[in-house]
């Protein structure tokens, strides 16, 4: 899979989505490409002078590789921007991102589970032409309970992570200790507060 084959397929699937969807996206490299490319921190310095010049930047050539970067640096935003979150947006839709690692509340990854796991049933001769056929036979068979499910299965286990991390905040919380200029960690100190 690469970027530009992801990115073709996924203007075709907004394209027949009928109503506004939630599309749930992980962060694999073909899913996030940014909107705007920005010099990297080894770019030679003919191409962050490109890049400025594209920005409508001004700079002097006599600036030093440093400079330029430091020039850029300033007009990279905080948050990415990716291509496709944009584009379904236009579309009327919203990307929402998974964080990294966390493909367990992704629903599409149990789907995906029971179309190879029901291929892999039933494969019986190992030729292409009879997986593909096996392959677009199991994608048909996912039925909407299946999702309904595999979405509230997703959700459950977002609700306990969720629930698993309060509770070790509540757990860790008390653990962490601040120590100021002043504070004294000695037995003395301790005798005088006991009074």
């Amino acid at each position: 899979m690469n970027a530009e084959v992801f990115g073709s397929w996924f203007v075709q699937m907004l394209q027949s989505l009928e109503e506004s969807c939630a599309i749930v996206m992980d962060n694999a490299p073909y899913h996030s490409m940014l909107e705007d490319s920005f010099p990297k921190s080894n770019a030679r310095k003919a191409d962050i002078q490109e890049w400025l010049t594209k920005k409508n930047i001004d700079f002097s050539p006599l600036e030093t590789v440093a400079e330029l970067r430091e020039r850029a640096k300033v007009l990279i935003p905080t948050e990415n921007k990716y291509e496709l979150d944009e584009l379904a947006l236009k579309m009327g839709h919203e990307v929402v991102r998974l964080p990294p690692y966390h493909c367990q509340y992704n629903p599409i990854e149990m789907i995906w589970a029971q179309v190879k796991g029901q291929v892999a049933s039933k494969n019986k001769t190992f030729k292409m032409a009879d997986v593909e056929k096996l392959m677009h036979e199991a994608i048909y068979s996912v039925k909407k309970e299946n999702w309904v499910n595999c979405v509230r299965h997703a959700e459950r286990i977002q609700d306990e992570d969720y629930q698993k991390e309060k509770h070790r905040e509540v757990i860790l919380e008390p653990i962490i200790l601040t120590i100021r200029p002043g504070d004294s960690s000695s037995d003395d100190d301790d005798e005088k507060d006991d009074i």
